[in-house]
Parts: C-alpha cells; structure tokens; sequence
C-alpha cells in the first residue's frame, strides 16, 4: 500500500509539472472571478439543511398558508357556529402535519390554552398594523414566547387536542392583534397566499377585505417603448465609465423603477479585486429601507426584471441578499463577507458583458417588458429560523452606539442587540443622563448599587479593565457593556425560576426581564410572573415593558 501512495502522488506531481503555463493563468483568472469565488457554498433549493426540518422560509414580507393545502382539507368555516363565534377556520390533516408561520412575527404564545388544549399565537405587524395570527388545537409546538420567527418557519404540528372533533388546524386572523383587535375571516386570505415554498406575485397582506390588487407601478416612465439612447439623468446617479450595455441596462433601470430606487451607479476604480466595476461592466441599484418587507420586494422586482431581459441586457450575472444569480444557471448562497453593502443587502448587483465602448454604432433599442423568476429558486430555500435580532437594522441608532450593542448582544442568547437598543431608547433616548427621581443615571440608567456591581471600565473590544462600578455611566461603551451584563444576569436568574416553576412566564420571558431590570429581579421572583401588586409596576414598569417589546422590531435586522 505504501508504494501505491508513493506512486500516485509521484503520478500527480508530475501531472502538475506538464501543466501548461496558459492553463496555470487561466485557472488564476477564474480563482479571481467574482461568481466562481464565493458562490460556493449549498444552492438555495429545497435541499438544504435547516434547524427545523420542515421549514420553508419564505421572502420577508410574505404572507402564505400556515399548512401546505395538499395535506389537508377545509373543514369548517368562519362564522355562526353551534350558537356560538368560531372566529377561524379548520383545516383537517393527519396528527403531525406541518404547521407554517404565515408571516415574520413574534411568538405571542405558544403552550396550553383552553379549549384549544395547546396553541400558537404570532404578533406580526404588516402595512404598518399589528395583526395576530392564530393557530389553535396543535399536537406539538418548536417556539417559545418572545421568540422571533420568519414566514414558512415550522411552528408547529395539526393535532386533536382540546375541544375537537377530530385532528385539524384551526387558524385565526386579527388585525389589530388578538388583544385590542377584531377577528376576520381567514378563508379569502388563505385562498390567495401561496403554499409553503412556492411564491406568487399577487399574495397579499391580511385584510377585511380580502386580498389586495398588486400595486400599480410607481415609476414615472415605465411603458414600454421608452427609448434607452437617453442619457441617464445626473439626479439619477451617474453612467460614468461604462460601456455600452452597461449604460443601456442603468438607463432601462430608471426608466423602469425612477425614484423607487435611491441611486444608480457601479462604476469605480477600485474593484476590490475584481473587474467589473473598474471596466464598466457593472451596476448597483440601490434600494432604499432594505431591510423592510417593501425594500426587500423592490429588490426582487429588480432582480427579476433584470434577469427576465437577460439576453437582452447581454447579462452574466446579479448578486441580490447574498445570494449570487448567474444567468442559466442554479441560485447559490455566498460566503458572508462581513457587511450588509458586501453581502448585497442594500443593493442589486448586475454585472454584464460590456460590448465596448463605442456609442455611434450601438443600437440601443426600448425599455423591455416583462419580468423573470430570478427569486422563485430561493423561495424553497430552507433557512433555518435563528439569528433574527442577532443584528441590528442599519442606520437604526447613533452610528457611535452600534458596535457596542452587538457586542453588549452577543453576552447571552436571550438578549439580542435589537431589545438593548429598544431599552436604551426607552431609558435615554440615546442621549447622556443626569440623576432621575428613582436616582438613577446614564445612557442605561442604572443606580448607584446596581451600577457598583455592573458598571465596569471597559477597553475598546469591551473587556473589563478595571474594578466593579469603576465605569462610567455616561460612556457609551461602559454603560452598554454593563447593561448588557445585567439584562443576561437577569435573564438567567428569572430563566432559572421559570424552570422550577416558582415563576410563570404567560406572554413568554422577555417582558420578565424588563421588568427585572426596571423593578428588580427580586420582583418577579417575589410575584412569581410580571409584579402587579404595587401601582408603580402599573402605571411605570408595565408600560416601560410594553414599549420596548413593541420598539423592538425596528432595531433588528432581518433575514440575516
């Protein structure tokens, strides 16, 4: 065995050593390729792998059947039933089926409920409205409260517990959220969404009144016909240094999309080691609030339109949310490169064979019509459902205080840098704090015991460089190393007593741990749940927690 290795890797070496030079460079240039060097990693079909096997994670925004409809069948609608409001709809299927969240939310509820026996409840807010979404009679569930889910994250399984007459779904829709909110019929919107892991152009958010019309292009000079030989306006962005496919394909962008993007461009000089920028042959669409359901389907518009006209555009290929779109080929996930303008969260990338740079005898032609399916490949991507609130939404704080609440985020996993950010807005408003009634102080607020156990000196990569309460309360890295520190001791105190069940936690722990850092942890664990035997945890910590859990949602980042 040993002389077959030796003469193999002889065999190689020599195989290596007959390589001819012009091959060597070659494979040099084709490391260096943008598409060939970081679309290596698992395609973004329904193959891959995910934390929860059943999920089909679905574009953010989405809303779409909580059940895949060839599994089960309609059963019972909305409305006056047995002398009483069934305020949902069934959905019959064999104990164990899958069961969806219909949109991004957060896990209102999840555990036992009467008459339901064990249910779900999500908090999803869509066209700006806070809307429930219900799912009741489950047999298993794979969420806690407080915790933040995508649309097509497995939640739950059908099952037959509480009143029921036989294994099914029954699922419930409240716009205004199932607290301060009225029960609609579920059966239009359940009609017109897609199934998990498909997509279609039309689904809608939940309404009274059933599905909404697609909305009318917004671009002020969209039709088709328009002619690509004029220039791009300078209002627009700039078509410096690009050659001529490039600068049809820039033109027909805004002609096509106008002020719903907020520039175009793509040439520069410096390539980060790649080609397409400095020689012209590439544009970046930039799109404006990324990270929100609307930015994010601009964004697939563009992708989708580009790709759609691709020969026409002479394109090669389109980088969109991290994931690299080559022209006939298979959609694939990239490497992380460290930042939403590197991963391609804040723009389309296009890059297209350039055709020169020779105007006279360009023939230019009209804006296309018609679209592609560029994202329909990603839409059956399984995701696995974590990382939600692990990053915060750019430009969603002082830029000064963003590194600090990732890292203040990243002490435990209960609490994310989204919930300190939203705390830090509720305790300051960002902004350096001299002593308050209670005699508290600082971005943070802490009080003068508290801040003696917490409050460290910290270097600049957040470590601790001095002795307890050695900080100081109006340094931003101080005061929010220290209330990240606090937030994970609370956390893991009032996690503790949830798990003996000397603590109840109904509408899941984070409310809990506000309440902790606003009224003690002693509190919580003295009442066994949220404190309500003392008019202040009424009028000041209760609202204080309400409000950060509903802020929470802005400072996060999404499908991350």
């Amino acid at each position: 065995m040993e002389s077959e290795n030796k003469s193999l890797l002889m065999g190689l070496i020599a195989l290596v050593l007959v390589i001819p030079m012009a091959l060597l460079v070659g494979l040099a240039i084709l490391f260096q390729d943008e598409e060939e060097q970081q679309a290596s990693t698992d395609c973004l079909g329904g193959t891959g792998t995910s934390a929860i096997s059943g999920d089909m994670i679905a574009p953010p925004g989405s809303f779409i059947k909580p059940v895949d409809p060839a599994l089960v069948e309609f059963t019972s609608p909305f409305g006056e039933r047995w002398g009483t409001q069934h305020q949902g709809i069934d959905l019959a299927g064999p104990i164990g089926t899958p069961i969806y969240a219909a949109a991004d939310g957060t896990v209102a509820n999840a555990g036992t409920a009467s008459g339901f026996g064990q249910w779900v409840v999500l908090d999803h807010v869509i066209d700006g409205q806070l809307t429930s979404t219900v799912y009741g009679h489950i047999d298993t569930y794979v969420v806690e409260a407080g915790q933040q889910v995508r649309a097509g994250q497995q939640i739950a399984t059908i099952g037959n517990r509480g009143e029921s007459t036989g294994p099914h779904l029954h699922f419930e829709i409240w716009p205004g959220g199932r607290s301060g909110g009225s029960a609609v019929d579920p059966k239009p919107q359940y009609d017109a969404s897609p199934a998990p892991g498909e997509k279609k152009a039309d689904s809608a958010s939940p309404s009274t009144s059933g599905p909404r019309a697609p909305p009318a292009p917004s671009a002020p000079s969209a039709a088709g016909g328009a002619d690509l030989a004029q220039a791009l306006p300078a209002s627009a962005g700039s078509e410096q240094n690009m050659q001529v496919n490039t600068k049809r394909l820039i033109r027909a962008l805004h002609l096509k999309f106008g002020d719903r993007l907020d520039n175009l461009g793509g040439w520069r000089a410096d390539g980060g080691g790649f080609s397409d920028h400095p020689s012209g042959q590439a544009v970046d669409a930039m799109i404006p609030d990324y990270s929100s359901g609307t930015g994010v389907a601009t964004g697939d518009e563009v992708l989708n339109f580009v790709m759609g006209n691709a020969e026409f555009f002479n394109v090669d290929y389109a980088i969109w949310r991290q994931t690299y779109y080559p022209v006939g080929g298979t959609p694939n996930k990239m490497d992380d490169r460290g930042s939403d303008n590197e991963n391609h969260f804040n723009h389309v990338h296009i890059t297209v064979r350039g055709g020169g740079f020779d105007e006279g005898s360009m023939q230019w032609g009209s804006l296309p019509g018609g679209s592609g399916q560029a994202t329909k490949a990603a839409v059956d991507c399984t995701i696995a459902g974590t990382g939600l609130g692990d990053s915060l939404a750019a430009g969603s704080v002082p830029p000064e205080f963003a590194p600090w609440l990732e890292r203040a985020g990243a002490i435990c996993p209960q609490i994310k840098p989204s919930l300190l950010a939203a705390q830090i807005e509720q305790e300051s408003g960002f902004q350096q704090h001299g002593y308050n009634s209670a005699g508290a102080s600082g971005y943070t607020q802490f009080i003068d015991s508290t801040w003696a156990t917490y409050g460290y000196a910290v270097d600049e990569q957040g470590k601790k460089i001095g002795p307890a309460g050695s900080g100081d309360r109006n340094k931003i890295s101080d005061a929010v190393m220290a209330q990240g520190d606090y937030m994970c001791r609370i956390a893991s105190i009032i996690d503790g007593a949830i798990a003996d069940g000397s603590v109840k936690a109904p509408n899941g722990p984070t409310e809990l741990y506000l309440a902790g850092y606003n009224a003690g942890e002693g509190s919580v664990l003295r009442e066994g749940g949220f404190p309500t035997s003392h008019s202040d945890y009424i009028v000041q910590t209760r609202p204080y927690a309400d409000k950060i859990i509903a802020n929470e949602a802005k400072f996060r980042a999404i499908n991350k």
